[in-house]
């Protein structure tokens, strides 16, 4: 197959995980625009915001969790301490609950007990707010129980400069990377996504394993590897693909 089209193939590819990778993050700007919306306004009025103020989240997060083919397993707001006038530290976050439910994430913030969670230390929040970008962090085991592999997007919430919080999304990879594979399938040579440190998200043939590290594809002085970084640079993806041809029968 001549270069040129297979450069076309793989940045047509891209170009359709990119709106992907960009969907997600839509939603959490829309997020991250009401919370800067309900801070400048109770700022005009004298006073800090409370977490009875960050109920008006709710709807748009049981839009985004509730929508037909979503793969949002959780979401909503984290904030910096200190931001709100009644609690130090403080989530409005809501997940998808084993009944099919929409039910709020609760962790414990007791700084004294052996399970406090201290976000404060954890990537997606800390990298978002010492850099000021986009992230994607993952895929791990998620922290619900259900023992599924996650994508944890995230961005900061500024408020005239000054960092609050960050909007974030749990994406569920087993439905995300169904999103993932209808492009991957078009392709004619094998192909697959890692992330920056090299861990597989999606691949076009069955000699990947979500979740592997894939230290062979992931080497850059691979002969005719060809290589183009996804996301904008929030995700640090890689979307690789490889000299030999995959298995065509039965492609999408």
């Amino acid at each position: 197959m001549p270069e040129d089209i297979l450069r076309d193939e793989l940045d047509e590819c891209a170009t359709r995980i990119n709106a992907s990778i960009g969907n997600v993050f839509s939603q959490l700007t829309a997020l991250a625009d009401e919370v800067v919306d309900i801070w400048r306004r109770l700022s005009a009025e004298g006073r800090k915001p409370t977490s009875k103020d960050l109920a008006t989240l709710k709807p748009k997060i049981d839009a985004h969790l509730q929508a037909e083919r979503t793969s949002v397993h959780g979401t909503g707001v984290v904030i910096e301490p200190g931001e709100l006038a009644d609690q130090e530290m403080y989530l409005e976050w809501w997940r998808v609950g084993a009944s099919g439910k929409v039910v709020p994430m609760t962790l414990n913030f007791n700084r004294r007990s052996e399970s406090y969670y201290n976000y404060q230390s954890m990537p997606w929040f800390a990298r978002p707010r010492d850099t000021g970008h986009n992230i994607v962090v993952g895929p791990y085991v998620d922290l619900y129980g259900a023992d599924m592999y996650i994508l944890t997007f995230s961005m900061p919430i500024y408020v005239d400069g000054r960092f609050v919080g960050i909007a974030g999304a749990d994406i569920a990879l087993h439905r995300f990377e169904r999103v993932l594979l209808s492009s991957l399938m078009k392709m004619e040579h094998e192909a697959l996504i890692v992330t920056e440190e090299g861990r597989v998200v999606a691949a076009n043939t069955a000699n990947w394993t979500v979740g592997e590290m894939a230290h062979h594809a992931f080497n850059r002085a691979e002969a005719d590897c060809k290589i183009i970084e996804l996301g904008e640079a929030a995700a640090h993806w890689s979307l690789i693909q490889r000299p030999n041809r995959r298995n065509m029968t039965g492609a999408a």
